[in-house]
């Protein structure tokens, strides 16, 4: 009798001290993110200033064969940036009320480019927190560029919504990295 009460108290302790364990470790792993950000900063600088960008999504035009566009996330000091490109040739994007993202609620926001006139497909958008909370919050379902010539369509996935998701979560976790600085002590006389 004396020998199974021995056997079930060493169990119990076993048991009790590997479900510890397992909380221990579960706790640990909700504090570090279980995903690679892929957060990219170079010693380049952006109008003089660190900048980290995320990579960038390929998203295919709806309305024309064999056209892509990338879509990336920035930030420079505590600001994230939007950047679109459409790849075809001769894509003028003005200064101007030029982006919808229709989300699969049924509303729509229009953005500004931020970039001057361009020829090179290129739309550039600083977040506002508001604007920063709405695209993380909600699932885009299409993406309209407007230029010159021609209208853009951009379908965006459920996966490439995870991946916006993903990239905006690591983004506002980011602390920009001042990576060429050199401090000079200034030697006493």
């Amino acid at each position: 009798m004396r020998k199974s009460i021995f056997i079930f108290i060493i169990f119990l302790i076993g048991f009790f001290s590997a479900n510890a364990q397992e909380k221990m470790v579960s706790d640990s792993l909700e504090a570090v993110p279980s995903y690679d950000c892929g957060i990219v900063q170079t010693k380049q600088k952006l109008d003089k200033k660190q900048f980290a960008s995320t990579p960038a999504l390929h998203l295919r035009v709806n309305n024309s064969d064999y056209v892509y566009a990338t879509l990336q996330l920035g930030k420079r000091k505590n600001k994230v940036f939007m950047y679109i490109q459409v790849l075809d040739k001769n894509v003028c994007v003005k200064k101007d009320k030029v982006l919808d993202i229709f989300f699969k609620t049924g509303e729509v926001v229009t953005y500004k480019n931020g970039f001057s006139l361009n020829c090179d497909g290129f739309f550039a958008k600083q977040l506002s927190k508001k604007e920063f909370e709405k695209l993380r919050l909600n699932d885009i379902d299409l993406i309209k560029l407007y230029t010159y010539k021609k209208n853009y369509e951009l379908y965006v996935s459920e996966v490439q919504n995870l991946d916006i998701d993903n990239q905006l979560d690591c983004l506002l976790a980011y602390k920009i990295k001042k990576t060429d600085e050199v401090k000079i002590k200034k030697e006493k006389k």
